[in-house]
């Protein structure tokens, strides 16, 4: 028997809830009798920003071009979406189908088992106790979006439009749950060649003598700087991964371009961050490290920044710590415990000031990051980062083309 949409929301936090929303709609306008999981992921892949589309952009095959996949994808969802039998009359509100409620239930059931939801176990108030005793679970763990997309992924009749669009759908589950393994992830081309990815290129490459791919920027080489200072103000907007750790051989001039950009204002970014300001540590990482600064002196220009949070009227402050290389040491770890220092004073002020902090960085290439990452295991939900490859070779503001000769 099919739920009613209210009753599945109240297994849902807000975001989730937000897209069962935008699922219903989908089925609405298409005059369908129930929500499916079809629906829903039309709904997931016009969310802006879409964590499905994205993973799919990391997971897509490298023989093809990433909007040509991602055209077959919406194709093939359109196509089982036309084969569902309409609705006479039709429902204003079409209930959730028995399969996208047991995606529901798995994803909580998934959810349930992970140590940081024991807490919202325990805590969970009564009004949880109507969804627990209707819907006969005995947790009362908010789904987060990222676990429903997982849980549905898992439905037969999705899975099969995944397929008939080349992806596979355990990649695109990787990429969401595990998206900085996944993004290093190469896929062979159908001849056993590596795909070329502009984060891999070397600063002598020449982008001239490549048919160059960007299997993750969802387009072919992009020659306009602005398109990737759009890019990173659409990451600064988000709920989750709202620190862009650029990575690339072009990411030191698009950082640099970004800086120019947050001083004059440009109409390339979201409104929600005009206004927003800026401070580099990258030379003051450089120096406590190369003069092995205490960690008492240290805590004097982080002062400086936690007071320029304080007194900040615009939406808040952008931290850029610079080149990630800078993070991993020298030889016999020279310097770390310093780094350790300041990778725990920048997790302190992402934590103190939540919400009115961004970090921001750069990576040359791949290697660089999965050094850091080993170094900082729990970084990337520490920092909360998202890799943002950067495809434009050559900045529209400032600077000169990152490939040309030194």
């Amino acid at each position: 028997m099919p739920t009613p949409v209210s009753t599945a929301k109240q297994c849902l936090n807000s975001e989730a809830s937000h897209a069962l929303e935008e699922a219903v709609s989908v089925a609405r306008r298409r005059g369908h009798a129930q929500t499916t999981s079809l629906h829903a992921v039309s709904a997931f892949l016009s969310l802006s920003p879409s964590q499905l589309r994205e993973a799919c952009v990391r997971a897509r095959n490298t023989a093809l071009y990433p909007h040509v996949q991602l055209k077959a994808l919406d194709l093939c969802l359109s196509v089982s979406l036309d084969r569902l039998p309409t609705s006479q009359p039709r429902v204003n509100e079409p209930p959730v189908s028995n399969s996208l409620m047991a995606a529901i239930k798995r994803s909580q059931a998934n959810q349930r088992r992970q140590p940081e939801s024991l807490i919202a176990i325990r805590n969970q108030n009564h009004l949880l106790g109507q969804c627990q005793e209707q819907l006969g679970t005995s947790s009362g763990v908010k789904v987060e979006l990222q676990h429903l997309i997982v849980s549905i992924l898992d439905d037969p009749i999705v899975s099969r439009v995944f397929n008939d669009a080349g992806f596979r759908s355990f990649d695109v589950k990787l990429a969401i749950l595990r998206p900085f393994q996944s993004f290093f992830r190469c896929s062979q081309s159908v001849g056993g060649h590596q795909g070329l990815f502009l984060c891999n290129l070397d600063e002598n490459s020449d982008p001239g003598n490549h048919p160059l791919r960007f299997p993750f920027s969802g387009y072919r080489g992009n020659w306009d700087g602005n398109e990737n200072y759009r890019r990173i103000g659409d990451v600064l907007v988000r709920k989750k991964g709202r620190n862009p750790l650029l990575v690339g051989v072009c990411a030191n001039d698009a950082l640099s371009g970004f800086m120019e950009v947050l001083e004059t204002r440009m109409d390339v970014l979201p409104l929600d961050v005009h206004g927003i300001r800026m401070v580099s540590l990258e030379k003051d990482v450089l120096k406590f490290v190369n003069e092995h600064w205490s960690d008492e002196a240290m805590s004097l220009r982080f002062k400086e920044v936690d007071m320029m949070v304080r007194h900040c009227l615009g939406p808040g402050l952008m931290v850029s710590f610079g080149n990630l290389r800078y993070f991993l040491g020298g030889e016999n770890g020279f310097g770390m415990d310093v780094l350790n220092s300041i990778v725990r004073k920048l997790s302190k002020l992402l934590e103190v000031h939540e919400g009115k902090v961004w970090l921001i960085g750069f990576a040359a290439n791949d290697q660089t990051y999965m050094e850091f990452l080993s170094r900082f295991p729990s970084i990337d939900k520490d920092w909360d980062l998202h890799l943002l490859p950067i495809t434009s070779f050559k900045p529209k503001i400032g600077g000169e083309s990152c490939f040309k000769s030194r």
